[in-house]
């Protein structure tokens, strides 16, 4: 099914069509895509962006995907154990801010990463939680979406009369014996960007939402994001039958190959993962007054700089592939060449210019046109 119109991108033959130049080396390739104008002018990427060690023997699309799963991450300083947490002040923030800066010290050919990662500090499950800088951006353009076009009814828990609201539907359930220690599980509706496809429907469980208290020691709310975890909704917890995850999150397999690195299992986050958590932040804000959840994001919110720069990764860009059978062997970036990009951009542009939402300075997410000019 065709994607809604405020997702739909230029196509091989849209780019084509446009002013296009050629770069064929990996130095300067941030600064040649930042340079760009959107209505006019395309870039054609005639280096390989994947990392060899991905792409021998294997298709280009093969590559993309390996080097998707089992390319490199930035581990976030973080505590190692709950015990850690103990007089710490840090928020999610904090962590990668100091992790991102070090990108700048590196040239950016040697850039790789795929994006970012992060380990619960308690209970027995240590699996890594991934965060993919692709879907940062996606993720922003979902909740922007949602913010201008979708509908949902709920009962207003003042006045107890069902209004008529736009953005992400917000359904939380805080354990008041547990939510300190363990977060808030939390149910969102995240609209699709394909026609006629229904919202997804799914949990959030480990979010902050009871500020810390300042007579006490422990950091609760770093040791509980640091856990946050998307769950499925049993059929019986619906009035429908559900969509929960989308098929790219039901189907993230591992592809494995003889020297992996990465061999265990990780819950990688997907862009509705990430607008269902704006839409928290937002319901918090708004209905409670509450600055919890945004205080302890995890996920890198972009600015409005990289909004931009990612709409032309998406509209403005094409790769030169030789593995393709096509005549010229050019195709639109794949997921993680995205990723490398945004990555080396951080890297060029600083955390806070790039991989920081600031509201004062970027305006709502609402306000952002993801749209093609």
């Amino acid at each position: 099914m065709a994607k809604k119109s405020y997702f739909r991108e230029n196509t091989l033959s849209d780019i084509k069509s446009l002013n296009v130049s050629q770069a064929y080396a990996q130095r300067d390739l941030v600064e040649k895509i930042e340079d760009l104008n959107p209505s006019e002018d395309a870039l054609e990427i005639r280096t390989s962006l994947i990392p060899g060690k991905f792409r021998r023997g294997n298709s280009g699309n093969v590559a993309s995907r390996k080097c998707y799963k089992h390319g490199d991450l930035i581990a976030l300083p973080q505590p190692k154990g709950l015990n850690e947490c103990y007089g710490l002040d840090e928020v999610p923030l904090d962590l990668r801010m100091q992790a991102f800066s070090k990108l700048q010290d590196r040239s950016p050919e040697e850039i790789n990463f795929m994006g970012y990662s992060f380990q619960p500090v308690f209970g027995r499950n240590k699996t890594k939680r991934v965060v993919p800088f692709v879907w940062l951006a996606e993720g922003a353009r979902i909740f922007s979406y949602a913010e201008n076009y979708s509908k949902f009814k709920q009962r207003n828990p003042h006045t107890q009369n069902i209004e008529e609201k736009m953005g992400i539907k917000v359904e939380a359930y805080p354990d008041a014996e547990r939510v300190r220690k363990e977060g808030a599980s939390v149910v969102v509706d995240v609209p699709s960007r394909t026609e006629k496809k229904s919202k997804y429907k799914f949990g959030l469980t480990h979010v902050p939402f009871i500020p810390n208290n300042p007579e006490h020691e422990t950091n609760y709310n770093l040791a509980t994001v640091l856990s946050l975890q998307p769950s499925l909704l049993r059929e019986e917890e619906l009035d429908e039958t559900p969509v929960g995850r989308t098929p790219h999150a039901v189907y993230d397999i591992q592809y494995k190959f003889a020297d992996a690195r990465e061999q265990s299992q990780v819950i990688r986050f997907t862009p509705q993962d990430i607008a269902g958590y704006l839409g928290i932040i937002k319901n918090q804000l708004v209905d409670n007054h509450n600055m919890t959840p945004l205080m302890f994001n995890p996920f890198a919110l972009p600015s409005r700089h990289q909004a931009e720069f990612y709409k032309k990764l998406c509209n403005n860009v094409l790769t030169f592939d030789p593995t393709l059978s096509s005549k010229n062997k050019l195709r639109k970036l794949h997921l993680a060449e995205k990723s490398i990009l945004l990555g080396r951009a951080i890297g060029h542009f600083g955390h806070d210019d790039f991989a920081y939402w600031d509201p004062t300075r970027d305006g709502v997410y609402k306000g952002f046109d993801w749209r093609v000019k």
